[in-house]
């Protein structure tokens, strides 16, 4: 069976369908509408500059496409990390918190306390990073139109 992913040319936004490549796989080549040089990596199509793709020495080469992928791994840790640093902070104000003295915590405890609400659980250690505008519109022109596709269906969901 097939497992095909919906791609989109960074260059000219022509929208394609690929077989999903082995994980940690770096494909290179031109979009077959503009002819502009890509990079597929980790899922994601990040536009490279075709003339130092198609003209350039090897170190050239190198450090461009070492630069395109690092701008884009730097881009997704420091997501990362920016949300495990707000989740520390929470954490941090819920310990403190919990330290009241126990004279405050049962003062007016005859009171009806309403419950919280559902969207304001914890969702204990985990750490959640909130997806970007890139990837929302991602799933909302390919992820959501593919679902009906028997095979794309089971490369995600299998």
């Amino acid at each position: 069976m097939l497992s095909l992913i919906e791609v989109k040319c960074p260059h000219c936004g022509a929208q394609g369908q690929i077989m999903l490549p082995p994980l940690g796989a770096i494909i290179i080549g031109p979009c077959p509408e503009c002819e502009g040089m890509v990079v597929v990596f980790c899922g994601r199509v990040l536009a490279l500059d075709k003339e130092v793709m198609m003209e350039g020495s090897q170190e050239e080469k190198r450090d461009h496409l070492l630069m395109v992928l690092n701008d884009f791994l730097k881009d997704r840790i420091e997501r990362l990390f920016e949300q495990a640093a707000a989740s520390a902070e929470a954490e941090e104000d819920e310990l403190e918190e919990d330290d009241e003295p126990l004279e405050s915590i049962f003062a007016g405890a005859e009171e009806d306390i309403p419950s919280p609400p559902a969207d304001t659980r914890k969702l204990g250690k985990k750490i959640v990073v909130p997806i970007s505008d890139d990837e929302f519109n991602s799933f909302i022109n390919v992820d959501l139109t593919l679902l009906d596709n028997k095979d794309y269906f089971k490369a995600v969901f299998d």
